[in-house]
């Protein structure tokens, strides 16, 4: 009688012969892909794999390539400066200042002396002067005085504290006996006035410890004080409110030999200064129209990079730097002083132009 097979024992053995028939095994695994196929499709997807990294380093590189391009023209435009034109539409009449200074017939100032508080180094000479080359100049900062022969005297320009100036110009030098000379020079100044609304020209008044005795000779304008500028230099809201604007159109007469002109761009609230002396010498306190005396002897405006970071209206100086150049040429005897140019300063102080130090 035959001996009956177990179905385990069928299995086994129909699954012996079933991988004795494919081996080596690659198809015994239901739902899978024989071996040698998933070899070749690992060698196809290796072959695949530098080639998207290829792909992907060109993109990459293009789009380091793109980004340095406009690197490159951003710092090209930055640099460069909008051009002074040929013809200034700056409509400030010489012969209409001059006479306006003279027209009270009242005494002419004797004198016209600077002090400088601080000093600011490594600017670089780029962004004083476009296309002035990479060295470095400093920013020197001046108070000046106007003098009578009665003792009477008007300031311009009250420079910053040290608080003030340590703050934006961290490491700067500061002179705190000199500031102190300026601020007893508010106490006795019979009117005080500032070329621009900038914290450098204007934050020893509103930082003065003497403000409410002086708050009646200080002359701000109405641009000036209007100015956030002035809200960054500490003329608070309530300290604006205590101080009467000076407005005026195109020209006014300060005291006798000295006139403010309105000149607007480098701030809304900028103007420049004439002073006449009584023995016919002139000058021109330009604030920061210019940075250096080249700005205007060029004339070539400082790049529009610092035009844009200063928020200033680079047409308006671009034409009034055309006019104080022209200046140099059709009325040499009037001297322009920038407010920052140290070397220029010297020069004047040694050729006796101006005196050092004030009353």
């Amino acid at each position: 009688m035959a001996v009956p097979r177990s179905p385990s024992r069928s299995l086994s053995m129909e699954a012996r012969r079933s991988t004795e028939s494919c081996w080596p095994p690659r198809c015994c695994t239901p739902g899978r892909a024989p071996l040698d196929q998933i070899s070749r499709r690992a060698t196809a997807g290796a072959g695949k794999m530098p080639a998207m990294k290829r792909t992907l380093w060109r993109h990459v590189g293009l789009a380091v390539a793109a980004l340095l391009l406009v690197l490159v023209v951003v710092a090209a435009v930055g640099l460069s400066d909008a051009n002074v034109p040929e013809t200034s539409r700056f409509d400030a009449d010489l012969g209409a200042i001059r006479a306006l200074a003279v027209s009270t017939g009242a005494p002419l100032p004797t004198g016209l002396r600077s002090q400088r508080v601080g000093r600011a180094s490594g600017v670089p000479h780029a962004l004083v002067v476009a296309g002035g080359g990479f060295g470095e100049d400093s920013f020197d900062f001046y108070a000046y005085q106007v003098v009578y022969a009665d003792g009477r005297t008007v300031l311009v320009d009250v420079v910053n504290d040290e608080k003030t100036q340590l703050a934006q110009f961290p490491g700067s030098e500061f002179d705190a006996a000199a500031y102190t000379r300026v601020q007893e020079a508010l106490r006795r100044a019979d009117a005080t006035v500032v070329t621009h609304e900038h914290f450098d020209h204007c934050a020893g008044i509103a930082h003065s410890a003497y403000l409410d005795e002086v708050a009646s000779k200080v002359h701000l304008t109405d641009e000036q004080l209007r100015s956030p500028l002035a809200q960054e230099a500490g003329f608070t809201a309530e300290l604006r409110a205590r101080l009467t604007p000076l407005q005026y159109e195109r020209l006014h007469l300060l005291r006798p030999g000295v006139v403010l002109i309105k000149a607007p761009g480098h701030t809304p609230g900028t103007q420049l200064v004439y002073v006449r002396l009584v023995d016919g010498r002139e000058f021109l306190l330009v604030g920061d129209v210019a940075w250096h005396q080249d700005n205007i002897r060029l004339p070539r405006m400082h790049p529009r990079l610092t035009n844009w970071l200063g928020g200033e209206d680079a047409q308006a100086m671009a034409h009034q730097l055309r006019w104080l150049h022209d200046l140099l040429r059709t009325a040499p005897e009037l001297h322009p002083v920038v407010a920052h140019d140290g070397a220029q300063m010297q020069d004047y102080q040694r050729s006796g132009l101006i005196q050092d130090g004030l009353l």
